[in-house]
């Protein structure tokens, strides 16, 4: 079975020069869930992939944790006082900057035991889907495999 036959084609892709800003307000206005951020080139070329892991890590900095942790953010709204404070900051900030341009990847036809590999072995939630043109053309998860696998065993 090849990973054309699992994947998935809609996902998100955003240029690199897009502010963290406007990502986060389409991840906040979406009802289907997506890990992974695609940053892809005018000819959706991928250029890179920023996860929700990375994006949580600029949202909630440690200077913020440490401070929570110390018991210098008392209550919720100071805590969420610190978070919009750090938002209005880093709003602006270009998703390429945080992109990770190694991230692996896998093409349509492979076989989806090869991405099943990739994502345990890097620990990762997905991989982005490339044809031979670098332009990316889906995404499979572990869940997307999980799910093909109980469907089929």
């Amino acid at each position: 079975m090849q990973i054309a036959d699992i994947m998935r084609t809609n996902v998100i892709k955003v240029r690199a020069e897009a502010p963290v800003g406007h990502v986060l307000i389409w991840y906040g206005g979406m009802a289907h869930i997506f890990r992974n951020t695609y940053v892809v080139d005018h000819c959706d070329r991928l250029l890179g992939v920023v996860t929700i892991h990375m994006l949580l890590s600029v949202i909630v900095p440690p200077p913020v944790i440490e401070q929570a942790k110390a018991g210098r953010l008392d209550g919720r709204e100071e805590l969420l006082d610190a978070l919009r404070h750090n938002m209005a900051a880093i709003s602006d900030t270009s998703v390429g900057s945080l992109m990770d341009a190694d991230y692996p990847f896998a093409h349509p036809e492979d076989l989806f035991v090869m991405a099943s590999e990739l994502i345990v072995t890097k620990g990762i939630t997905a991989l982005p889907v490339i044809d031979p043109n670098g332009v990316l053309v889906g995404e499979i998860s572990r869940r997307m495999i999980l799910h093909f696998l109980v469907q089929n065993l």
